[in-house]
């Protein structure tokens, strides 16, 4: 875990008996757990592929080459989100392992997927994909410091390695783009298919976790969730909200970063979780996080698509005059 919520959770986390969240344990439940973890990477890499077939070089540097882009994207996501999560968590009754796990997601500041999300709401291609492209770069060095500074506020010595985290989002998202990349240069108009067919099994793989996982450990999902809802529906829509304030006034690009701040990467999660805690102690609680947080941003993601739609859109009396 990234943090401490006092003693007692910390004492009810090493021993996985908090009473009244059971967890169902054991080799049988030991193997599930390692299953579901190389099952979610597994479907980001393939989903991560289909982004790079569709994804130009040149795109990648959008972001890049405008520092003031660099400071707001610092700020809204390693800044601004994380203070929200310490907020909440001090403040809100939701479940000690509920506010643990929005504490780690907070700090697992990458979106892999972002570029198919933001593409589907509207947002330009080029510069979707490089802000998913920057967000990875800036978490090898910004996430252990963040989970340094968030386990210190706790009281609590937390480690997580810049290489681990490296390696992590290396196998989860820079080794399947450039893959997908050269898909495309050596298939030619054939890797959009491929695309298609990688993008389609992540999305079959990672619902498929979800529903094992909300079966496998439904004692403990559904009371968290129960309890939890409201906490949840703060953090979701405050991380919209500081990403679409802090994305400055074009629409789209504010757009990008609100949708950005209120995505997680759910691999990093677990890597930072195992740094001082079981990886099953955290697991169901990243899960609900990360569906709930995905469920509350549809309002505002149909909102945005429905805005960018009507702004690429000319004037009827625009369209009159140039027929």
């Amino acid at each position: 875990m990234a943090t401490r919520i006092g003693s007692e959770t910390a004492r009810r986390l090493k021993t996985s008996a908090d009473p009244g969240w059971p967890l169902r344990t054991g080799p049988a439940a030991g193997l599930f757990q390692c299953a579901m973890k190389y099952v979610v990477a597994a479907s980001i890499v393939l989903q991560v592929v289909a982004i790079g077939i569709q994804t130009k070089p040149s795109n990648l540097l959008t972001c890049i080459r405008r520092p003031s882009w660099l400071l707001r994207i610092v700020v809204a996501m390693y800044v601004a989100v994380p203070l929200l999560a310490i907020v909440l968590a001090k403040t809100s009754g939701a479940a000690d392992r509920m506010k643990g796990a929005m504490l780690i997601m907070a700090v697992a500041a990458v979106a892999p997927l972002l570029p198919r999300k933001l593409l589907k709401i509207g947002v330009d291609a080029g510069f979707a994909e490089s802000l998913a492209a920057v967000t990875m770069l800036l978490a090898i060095p910004l996430v252990p410091i963040t989970a340094t500074a968030l386990g210190m506020l706790f009281g609590r010595t937390v480690v997580v390695p810049p290489s681990a985290v490296a390696n992590t989002l290396a196998q989860t998202f820079l080794v399947p783009l450039v893959v997908g990349m050269a898909l495309k240069a050596v298939l030619g108009s054939r890797s959009i298919r491929v695309g298609e067919l990688a993008g389609m099994a992540g999305t079959a793989l990672l619902t498929i976790v979800m529903v094992l996982v909300c079966i496998a450990q439904r004692d403990t999902i559904f009371p968290l969730v129960w309890r939890s809802l409201p906490v949840l529906i703060l953090y979701a829509c405050g991380s919209l909200l500081v990403g679409h304030v802090i994305g400055g006034p074009d629409p789209g690009e504010r757009t990008a970063l609100a949708v950005a701040a209120v995505t997680r990467h759910p691999g990093l999660a677990i890597l930072i979780a195992s740094t001082s805690a079981p990886q099953a102690a955290f697991l169901p609680a990243i899960i609900v996080v990360v569906v709930c947080s995905a469920v509350i941003a549809v309002p505002y993601t149909l909102w945005r698509k429905h805005a960018l739609s009507r702004q690429a859109k000319p004037p009827i009396e625009a369209r009159v005059t140039a027929r």
